[in-house]
């Protein structure tokens, strides 16, 4: 799996001095919301407006603890009630601070781009990757969640993980938008 991501260090969370890129989602992951998600905060989005359809969209974002905590998730994003599960691509995910009223986080400070996007199969109920990683956000962890009807494959970290990047060295003194990809790491190595 290939992702990039761009960052804005003005946007990083106060914990965050220096580190890789796994102690930075860990430090943003601090000052999330504890237990399971709260009454639904979020909405799916469709072309930057509240879709008319309440469970898909091209876009779900959810703001926590009074905005502290948001992300936007873009794809191709499915919600089964029945079963209640995500499902559907992961092509892009930010995570940062307030949400606009367009499902876009207004003080992000990372994006991640799936170069080739993470597909999550409802016949693979909650245990596909995208479920896990919007559904561990959706309650403020970037490890995943488990629930009584599911165990986390680990998240958001598991999936940058398998892609090698969590070691990414992050300067907190970096200066402007900073962007990485696994062929720059391969490239300097």
């Amino acid at each position: 799996m290939s992702i990039s991501y761009t960052y804005d260090e003005n946007n990083f969370p106060g914990e965050f001095a220096v580190g890789s890129l796994e102690s930075l989602l860990l430090a943003f992951q601090s000052d999330g919301v504890d237990g399971e998600h709260p009454a639904n905060t979020g909405g799916f989005y469709e072309d930057g407006s509240l879709s008319s359809n309440p469970f898909s969209g091209d876009t779900y974002a959810m703001a926590l603890n009074g905005g502290d905590f948001a992300f936007s998730a873009t794809g191709d994003i499915t919600y089964d009630f029945p079963s209640h599960t995500l499902h559907g691509t992961l092509t892009g995910l930010t995570l940062g601070g307030g949400l606009n009223s367009d499902g876009t986080v207004s003080d992000d400070f990372i994006t991640f781009d799936f170069n080739a996007p993470l597909d999550g199969d409802l016949a693979d109920g909650r245990e596909n990757a995208v479920h896990d990683v919007i559904w561990g956000l959706m309650n403020g962890s970037v490890e995943g969640w488990d629930s009584s009807s599911s165990v986390s494959q680990g998240g958001l970290l598991a999936v940058l993980d398998d892609a090698g990047l969590l070691g990414d060295a992050i300067p907190a003194s970096a200066t402007g938008v900073q962007e990485f990809s696994e062929f720059d790491f391969a490239l300097a190595a």
